[in-house]
């Protein structure tokens, strides 16, 4: 972005929502920020950080707190991330048919119907991580020709390293790949890289 009139980077915030919200409350009065604009920042901050566990400080919660002043309805924000049965089930099947593998729990997500399979696809990485014994989860999703990979970790697992072996990258807890090849194929790349780390002494 050229010329920017302002630059703010804060690499310890949970989102860019964080941030926006912290720069209104020195800029605007709450009464000049609508219940609908506060409701969709409030919604980025909760998505970012799903559901204020991850990169959370007291920062965070103070922006939120002043989203809520704003009118954000936190009810309303909860039904924005809604899914249909058909998402709900694909999540499900992924969940149900996980294996555990050095720690990882890794699954493959079906994609028939599905809008969207890579977000679901993500969605299954982040449920699994709430799997007693699973210090991280990988999910693997066919989509346009391509397995999309999502991996994700709590705090025991740089996911980062194992995204950026196989051509992808992200940040410690959250990260992912694209391979050009099945979700077959793919398994067995993940497995080997996860061997290979593991011999390493990274996992």
């Amino acid at each position: 972005i050229e010329n920017p009139v302002l630059a703010y980077m804060e690499s310890y915030a949970s989102s860019a929502s964080e941030l926006v919200a912290e720069i209104l409350q020195y800029m605007i009065s709450k009464k000049s920020l609508n219940k609908l604009e506060a409701e969709a920042l409030l919604a980025g901050m909760t998505i970012d950080t799903n559901g204020f566990s991850v990169k959370t400080g007291v920062r965070t919660f103070e922006a939120a707190a002043f989203l809520r002043r704003c009118g954000a309805d936190v009810t309303r924000v909860r039904k924005m991330f809604r899914n249909d049965m058909t998402e709900y089930k694909a999540r499900a099947e992924a969940v149900r048919h996980a294996e555990l593998y050095h720690g990882f729990a890794i699954a493959i997500c079906p994609n028939e119907n599905l809008e969207s399979p890579t977000i679901v696809g993500a969605q299954a990485a982040n449920e699994l991580l709430d799997i007693n014994g699973v210090k991280a989860s990988v999910v693997l999703t066919d989509y346009q020709h391509k397995t999309y990979v999502s991996a994700r970790s709590i705090d025991e697992v740089n996911v980062q390293l194992l995204a950026e072996r196989m051509g992808g990258g992200g940040h410690l807890n959250m990260a992912g790949a694209q391979l050009d090849c099945g979700v077959e194929e793919a398994l067995e790349i993940v497995k080997h890289t996860i061997d290979k780390l593991h011999e390493e002494g990274e996992f």
